[in-house]
Order: C-alpha cells, then sequence, then structure tokens
C-alpha cells in the first residue's frame, strides 16, 4: 500500500507543489522508522519531481536532517512541518487581505494549493464573490479547483483557457499560484499564466501571486520541459508536430505583487 501511495504521488501532475511536498510528508511520516525506504523514497522523488523548487528545498533539508543519528529530529521535523504549512497560509492571507477586502470578483488558472487556501479563508469572511477559473488544459487542473470552490459555496465559473480574454475585463484582479519565484523575481507557473498577465496588464487590473518562501529559487534561468504531445493530440500525420509544455515565466513587470510569508516581500 505504502509503495503505491508513493507512486501515486510521484505520478500525479494535477496537484500543485506545495500539496505534493504535503503528501510526500506524509508518506514519510508513515515510514519515520524506515530510513532506508526514506532515502530510496527520496531519489525517486528528486528524479521524477526534483524539477518543482518546493519539493527539491524540502527534500534538501529532509535528506541534511535524515544524516544525523538522531532519529527524533527527523520525526519532529515531519510532525511539524504540517503545522508550519498551516500557518504560512494563514500569514499570507492576512498580508494579501488587504488587497481583497473590496474586490469582488477575481480569476486564476490551474490549482494552487495556496490559492486554494486562501479562498477559503477570504469566503469565510465574504461570502459574496466570484471566482473565475480557466480549466488549465491538458490535465485540467482548473476544473478541479472550480469543483472543490463550488462545493463549499462559493461562487464559481469554469471557462477555457481560449475564453480567458473575454472575462478578464470584467474581474476585479487575477490570483495566481508559482511554482518557483526565480532570484530576478519572474514566476514560474502554469502555461496560461503569461497570457493572464498580459491581459491584466492591457485592462488595468492586478495581478497577484501567491507563495511560500519555499518556492523562491536562486536561479535566474528557466527552461521550458516538454511533456507528452499525445496529452494534446493524439494522432500521427505527416507535416504534423505538437508541442506540450507545463510550465512558463511570467517577468516581474506585469505583477503587481509577490505575496509570501516572508515579513518582507
Amino acid at each position: 500500500m505504502k509503495s503505491y501511495q508513493l507512486e501515486h504521488i510521484l505520478n500525479n501532475k494535477q496537484l500543485g507543489s506545495s500539496e505534493l511536498v504535503n503528501l510526500l510528508n506524509d508518506y514519510f511520516l508513515s515510514i519515520k522508522s524506515k530510513k532506508t525506504e526514506i532515502t530510496k523514497a527520496i531519489k525517486q522523488a528528486k528524479t521524477k519531481l526534483g524539477y518543482f523548487e518546493a519539493i527539491n528545498n524540502y527534500l534538501h533539508e529532509l535528506n541534511s536532517i535524515l544524516g544525523k543519528k538522531d532519529n527524533s529530529e527527523l520525526i519532529n521535523f515531519l510532525s511539524e512541518h504540517s503545522n508550519q504549512e498551516i500557518k504560512k497560509i494563514g500569514f499570507i492571507f492576512n498580508k494579501i487581505y488587504p488587497h481583497l477586502k473590496n474586490i469582488k470578483s477575481i480569476i486564476t488558472l490551474s490549482r494552487s494549493g495556496t490559492v486554494l487556501e486562501i479562498l477559503k479563508r477570504w469566503h469565510k469572511k465574504h461570502k459574496q464573490f466570484e471566482v473565475v477559473i480557466c480549466e488549465s488544459r491538458p490535465k485540467f487542473e482548473g476544473r478541479l479547483l472550480a469543483e472543490e470552490l463550488a462545493e463549499i459555496g462559493i461562487k464559481t465559473l469554469l471557462i477555457s483557457d481560449a475564453m480567458m480574454s473575454l472575462f478578464v475585463f470584467k474581474v476585479d484582479a487575477a490570483i495566481i499560484g508559482a511554482d518557483s519565484v526565480l532570484k530576478n523575481r519572474n514566476v514560474i507557473n502554469k502555461v496560461g499564466s503569461r497570457s493572464l498577465a498580459l491581459l491584466c496588464k492591457e485592462y488595468k487590473k492586478p495581478f497577484f501571486v501567491v507563495t511560500t518562501q519555499q518556492k523562491f529559487s536562486i536561479r535566474n534561468i528557466f527552461h521550458h520541459k516538454n511533456e507528452n504531445p499525445k496529452e494534446i493530440f493524439d494522432n500521427k500525420m505527416k507535416n504534423l508536430s505538437v508541442k506540450n509544455i507545463y510550465f512558463e515565466e511570467i517577468e516581474k513587470k506585469f505583477i503587481t505583487k509577490i505575496i509570501t510569508d516572508r515579513s518582507k516581500n
């Protein structure tokens, strides 16, 4: 069961990197006394998910603790992780709330665990706001987020990615998560994020990024990674090529504010 659980985490392409870190942490906690298994799982996670800044940083920290003889420090690290994540979200919400309290509608895309938690907290304070969500091809993470928000009573509108320009001018702001923040303050996120940022610039709408410090990178350069083209179009034809890219870079000049759990952004 545990090996299947790890395999399921490593092959998940719909959850955000913060949530994948939490799932990995829960898995490691379930095998906390088996250092050999943890070491093996860390190597697997680095291979499969190491391109996520948050996951790479988490695994690096875990690996450094794993090398210590005292197992209590490892257990404390794993046990405290979830509590720390909750505190981080609360801190981020308190920082973004002054920007949200007079807003009645936002647009987002993909499925960020941080955005989800921010919207849950916002809903507790203000019931009357609407969220427009792009479905986020090819994995349709936006659909998952739309279902989750609708289930808790948030008024939600699901649209195709191509309809984005029809709705940006109608909303008050855009909020997205981040897969990483480069040293130059450019943000890496799901494809479509840059188009959304450009539209917000055109229509003079605030474009907010919410993310944890764990996703900050020491790198300044981002390289696109080609994914399985069959997710876009599964039909071989002469003179037809297919490109599938999940993540892209959003220049800092298009971002109104990056809001994090740091005391200073």
